[in-house]
């Protein structure tokens, strides 16, 4: 074989590419036990990775801003996203602004890290 990425072309290449292939030794018991463990329990959200293109000043406000709620990127992107959906969302319902003020005199003054 010329390359490494080709695949075998003739049967003594072949013979050669099978007698080359190696295999990792069975797992444990244990080892089993223990990836089984760390699996999400069942009926447990499931969470989907996206892959995301930011510009980096973006990506560094967005560090900047997790790091000042204390909350790991993925996290701070997550809640950022489900406020957006929740602003547009069709069922979005009107509050009194006596109940909105009552809200927002509850929570915390944001940290800012200088």
């Amino acid at each position: 074989m010329k390359e490494k990425r080709e695949l075998p072309q003739t049967p003594d290449e072949l013979t050669a590419f099978m007698e080359n292939l190696t295999f990792d030794p069975p797992s444990t018991p244990a080892k089993e036990r223990a990836l089984l463990e760390s699996l999400p329990a069942a009926g447990s959200d499931v969470m989907v990775v996206r892959s995301l293109r930011l510009s980096t000043e973006l990506d560094e406000a967005v560090a900047s801003a997790a790091k000042a709620a204390d909350l790991p990127k993925t996290t701070w992107i997550r809640q950022a996203i489900e406020m957006a959906l929740a602003v547009q969302s069709d069922d979005d319902q009107p509050i009194s602004r006596a109940d909105a003020l009552k809200a927002l005199t509850l929570l915390r003054p944001i940290r800012r890290i200088a």
